[in-house]
């Protein structure tokens, strides 16, 4: 494991391992002694809260409950039973004003006057309708409050409520009130109540022995719907009497907070904000009490203990610094010479050596230290020698390989070395096709690949025994193989590779060398002598064939001729004479397009209007395109449209092209002939809307003999002819696309400004 002060000096690692000592133990074992307190204290303190609220809650309870004992008995009382239900029942307006006079006169003199909690009497008839207030008739509290005791069959406490400027914040107690022979409530009397008087009597009740010392604690209210009256200090030690003090009476110091409201609390430096808080339900009245206390108050004796434990961890830690003066003098100082010494030599002065003074462990480190830099010195000159000798050598090297790169680099044949694991050693530019096929020795040599086995030679005598469709990137590599020579085609390029063993020096592994030579000139030139021959001999066949067919067909033709002229107009024999005279018309027309495509004659050489002669094609072919129902479409956009060539060869490539276009097009359709200008070529599209040619037949249409027509109806001759044309005239023929909706040629001719090879 590394040193993580590694970048440290040891007399700083010594200094601080104490003084971290000392301060990690003082400051963890203070940290959990200081934090087992504070829980401690915490549970404490939550104990003492839970029964702080217990208390609270027993007395508000206790205080509450005598409040709505009065309220019962202010609503038994018949005068107020009698005039609420003649109020009820009283049609007369002015006469239910009149009671309703007296009966708020009543209250205000007979009942407010005996409770100095009650700060306002209300009367609600059963509809939640105010029939008499003697303070707080028309707000909207008021009406609330009234529509809340509607329908309540037992005395209930309302929600807090925050009063007005000059009264006390308060709640509402509602009583039913029976009428005088009815088992049904007929209204209810809403008493509202002084919070700070209910308060007040309440704690000094002190039934539990409260401790009346402690001044932080807060005590809170909740009500039903969540809101809050806190109760100040104030009010929880007041022992006076509640009745005839002003701020008791008015609620000084009462703060009501609408539910989801907090307390707005003074920020303090030491105060995290925290709060302990325990709660009680106030009886069956649905309000709780709940009693509050900050957490940094609650906290304060214990909230020093750490820092005093970090403090004498301090004091000790400089102690101990102290103390160790003399460790680091005499043990860290001569450690740090034999690291300044251990510099030098690493920075190339061999010569540095250490000062020994003393006997013991560091005497003896040193001396060895010394004699370590001795023997480094001397095999360092010994290893100078040494290399200045290597780097002669590796010099010659360099310039004996660099000869060698330099004339491997220029040759023309490809040159690649493998080893015995068949990876690439050196190879030149001239071998990058060979490497294409090395990086992908398992392709399978099928239509989809771009590598192709033409001839396959080996010396081995079991190789004719070899799989035919083995990859030859396999072959060449193999190190296990003779002498091997093949030819490939890659693209359309011819590779003639030769691949020999190669020992690898005193390894005993054998490599392998592969030469690959560029043979695509001679090849086309060999083909192309080739197809010379060929066309010598197809010539002279064709002449042949020609001389000896012509007679008899032309016999057959004049005696056909001359049976159809004889044959009577109704006669069954003049469908085997027509049968006749189209054979015999097939036959001649192959045996012309025979011969040909046998010319080898050179075209005639003359300027010739493309544009004209297309439109010529246009006009001899237009009735077989109109029997066919097929029209032409011309777009001839382009400027120089003069080609030096023999005029009849070049509308025989159009005679074809077109004838081909209007055959493949059924029951209807466009051939369009397009022309345009690319550089100093002349450009012609032949486009048609018909089926088009299959897929797997594109790359066949030029070949001879070959042709998509039914039996009879073509010789395969059209395309290879225009294209012979084409290429004589120093251009040429390609297909375009093909697909569903069209097939489209393109002839490429040389326009009159070039000058014709």
């Amino acid at each position: 494991m590394r040193d993580p002060l590694h970048w440290l000096s040891i007399r700083y690692k010594l200094a601080f391992g104490f003084v971290g000592l000392c301060l990690t133990a003082f400051g963890i074992g203070g940290y959990f002694i200081s934090q087992t307190a504070k829980d401690t204290l915490e549970a404490e303190i939550l104990k003492r809260l839970e029964f702080q609220s217990q208390a609270y809650a027993t007395d508000l309870h206790a205080s509450l409950e005598m409040l709505t004992r009065r309220t019962e008995d202010f609503a038994s009382d018949g005068y107020v039973r009698d005039h609420l239900a003649r109020i009820v029942n009283e049609q007369d307006q002015e006469t239910a004003t009149l009671m309703r006079s007296e009966l708020s006169r009543h209250l205000l003199v007979n009942k407010l006057p005996l409770e100095a909690a009650f700060m306002d009497l209300a009367v609600v008839d059963a509809s939640g309708k105010i029939v008499v207030a003697l303070l707080d008739g028309s707000s909207e509290t008021a009406r609330e409050l009234a529509e809340w005791s509607k329908g309540q069959m037992e005395s209930q406490s309302s929600n807090v409520f925050a009063g007005q400027t000059d009264s006390s914040p308060g709640l509402v107690i509602a009583t039913p009130v029976y009428g005088l022979r009815s088992g049904k409530p007929i209204g209810h009397l809403l008493a509202t109540v002084r919070a700070g008087i209910w308060i007040s009597r309440a704690m000094q009740t002190d039934r539990l022995g409260r401790n009346r010392t402690v001044e932080d604690v807060r005590l809170c209210l909740i009500d039903n719907a969540g809101g809050c009256l806190l109760v100040p200090t104030t009010f929880l030690n007041y022992t006076g009497p509640a009745e005839t003090t002003l701020p008791i009476l008015e609620g000084r110091g009462l703060q009501v907070l609408a539910p989801g409201e907090e307390e707005q609390i003074e920020p303090n430096a030491n105060d995290d904000g925290r709060v302990y808080s325990q709660q009680f339900p106030i009886g069956g009245s649905g309000w709780e009490a709940e009693v509050r206390i900050r957490a940094s108050r609650a906290l304060a004796p214990v909230s020093g203990l750490q820092s005093e434990f970090l403090i004498v961890g301090g004091l000790l830690a400089l102690f101990s610094l102290l103390l160790l003066y003399f460790p680091m003098h005499f043990l860290a100082r001569p450690l740090v010479m034999l690291r300044l010494a251990a510099l030098r030599i690493r920075e190339g002065d061999f010569s540095a050596r250490v000062d020994v003074s003393t006997e013991d462990e560091m005497g003896d480190l040193g001396r060895a230290f010394n004699l370590m830099a001795e023997a480094v010195e001397h095999h360092t000159t010994e290893l100078e020698g040494a290399a200045n000798d290597l780097k002669e050598r590796q010099e010659e090297v360099k310039s004996q390989r660099d000869r060698l790169d330099r004339v491997i680099s220029t040759m023309r044949d490809g040159l690649v070395v493998l080893d015995h694991n068949s990876k690439v050693l050196l190879s030149n530019h001239a071998a990058g096709p060979l490497l294409e096929l090395l990086q992908s020795p398992g392709a399978s040599e099928d239509s989809s690949s771009s590598l192709s086995l033409v001839r396959r030679q080996c010396s081995r005598e079991e190789a004719p025994s070899h799989d035919a469709s083995q990859s030859c990137g396999v072959c060449l590599m193999d190190n296990g193989e003779g002498p091997q020579s093949c030819t490939l085609v890659l693209g359309k390029k011819v590779l003639e590779v030769h691949a020999t063993p190669l020992p690898l020096g005193a390894t005993g592994h054998t490599g392998r060398i592969l030469v690959a030579r560029d043979v695509t000139l001679r090849v086309a030139r060999d083909e192309s002598e080739i197809h010379q021959e060929r066309l010598v001999v197809l010539g002279e066949v064709a002449a042949t064939m020609a001389h000896e067919l012509n007679n008899p067909l032309a016999s057959i033709s004049m005696f056909n001729q001359m049976m159809e002229a004889k044959l009577p107009e109704d006669s069954e024999l003049l469908e085997n004479v027509d049968v006749i005279r189209r054979n015999t018309q097939t036959c001649k027309s192959v045996i012309s397009e025979l011969l040909n495509y046998a010319t080898t004659a050179a075209p005639e050489s003359g300027l010739v209007d493309m544009h004209g002669t297309l439109e010529d094609v246009g006009r001899f072919l237009r009735p077989l395109a109109e029997r066919r129902g097929v029209e032409f479409a011309w777009k001839l956009d382009a400027k120089a449209i003069d080609v030096r060539g023999d005029e009849v060869q070049l509308r025989q490539i159009f005679v074809n092209l077109v004838i081909n276009a209007i055959q493949a097009v059924e029951g209807g359709g466009v051939v369009t002939l397009c022309s345009m200008e690319q550089g100093d070529t002349l450009l012609i599209d032949v486009c048609d809307t018909g089926c088009g040619i299959p897929k797997e037949q594109q790359a066949e249409v030029f070949r001879a003999f070959f042709t998509t027509k039914a039996h009879g109806e073509g010789t395969g001759l059209g395309l290879p002819t225009a294209q012979r044309i084409a290429e004589s005239h120093g251009g040429g023929i390609e297909l375009l696309e093909s697909s569903a909706s069209g097939t489209s040629f393109r002839v490429r001719l040389r326009t009159a400004t070039e000058t014709m090879v």
